[in-house]
């Protein structure tokens, strides 16, 4: 019988080393950030509500680690789970925190870019990958299309997770072409209630179909 893999593993200390990064950005750039830094941005591209510093910094990236945490305990307790699924899904958290925290610190710095630019290319790039894996997992409490009603059968979460799949890859690929234009925001906002709308009414329809049988 092989050993089991020890929870902290080279990947664990390298995730959480990622999420915490945009804090160590923040001190770096002490100087030229304000004294509230903006958490949060409307449709309008305007801060909605700030922090002062350096909790401004500090909370999202501590969030998003305590998340991969939380995270990398699911996978190490489901070694039966797809590990292609898992070892991609392990790096989502970390990566979004390098890359939207880093933003949140650099454009109060100063960066000319506005959240709907910098954002949407990232967040639609998010959406392609994470489709691409949603076919391929097994009912699980985080990773996937979830509910009560779609956990309880395996039959109706595969095939929930399926669509899943193709709606977020399609729609993540409308959103990256989208992005750059004037109408990239009401797109993106579009594609994400069109996803949502259609996955409950679909996989809601598919259970009660198993019930009756």
């Amino acid at each position: 019988m092989s050993e089991k893999k020890s929870f902290f593993n080279f990947t664990f200390f390298i995730t959480c080393i990622v999420c915490i990064l945009p804090v160590v950005f923040g001190f770096f750039l002490w100087d030229k950030l304000p004294e509230h830094i903006p958490q949060q941005y409307g449709f309008n591209d305007e801060p909605t509500w700030t922090l002062a510093k350096p909790w401004g910094f500090i909370l999202c990236p501590l969030i998003l680690l305590i998340l991969n945490i939380i995270i990398n305990v699911i996978a190490y307790k489901n070694p039966e789970q797809n590990k292609k699924v898992f070892a991609t899904m392990i790096w989502v958290i970390p990566v979004l925190s390098l890359i939207i925290n880093s933003f949140m610190i650099l454009k109060p710095a100063g960066l000319n870019l506005t959240p709907t630019q910098f954002l949407l290319p990232v967040i639609s790039v998010m959406f392609i990958i994470i489709g691409n894996y949603l076919p391929k997992t097994q009912a699980n409490s985080v990773v996937g299309i979830r509910a009560p009603w779609i956990n309880s059968n395996p039959d109706v979460w595969q095939k929930a997770n399926r669509l899943g799949g193709i709606l977020f890859v399609t729609g993540g690929l409308i959103s990256l072409i989208t992005s750059f234009t004037p109408v990239g925001k009401y797109v993106f906002a579009s594609v994400i209630l069109c996803i949502c709308v259609i996955l409950f009414v679909y996989s809601i329809v598919l259970a009660r179909k198993k019930e009756n049988k």
